[in-house]
């Protein structure tokens, strides 16, 4: 669940995902931290309620409340691994059908494991949701 108050911490990433004890979640956390880094060109950085996020952009809602959120997100957990994105899902109803096994909740994609899902569908999806919020 994205919590719009958030912020970039001094936490380090690989860390963060160490400490889940889960050997495969581990593994898939950085697979997709490796993943977004390519993608967005950035560093992966820590902010608040463990979300793993790669650059920021600045948003503002028509209330005029405004902030910052990571271009592209995951917040790895021992139950699973959730991909958010802040703007929803909707847009991406046919990459998400081509990616496979996943759940998807609000603005959040989960994922149980990579290996059930087509990784070059989930790079696709990454890739036009950072392309769409960098427009």
């Amino acid at each position: 669940m994205i919590n719009f108050d958030s912020h970039v911490t001094d936490l380090d990433p690989i860390a963060l995902i160490n400490n889940i004890d889960h050997t495969r979640r581990q593994h898939d956390s950085k697979m997709l931290l490796e993943l977004m880094s390519d993608i967005t060109g950035e560093p992966a950085k820590v902010w608040s309620n463990n979300v793993i996020g790669f650059g920021q952009y600045h948003y503002t809602y028509k209330t005029g409340r405004q902030g910052y959120w990571p271009i592209l997100s995951f917040c790895p957990s021992l139950q699973n691994i959730s991909i958010d994105v802040m703007h929803g899902l909707s847009d991406y109803q046919d990459l998400l059908k081509r990616i496979g096994q996943v759940k998807t909740t609000g603005n959040s994609l989960v994922l149980y494991k990579l290996s059930d899902i087509d990784k070059r569908a989930l790079t696709a999806f990454l890739q036009q949701v950072f392309d769409d919020i960098e427009k």
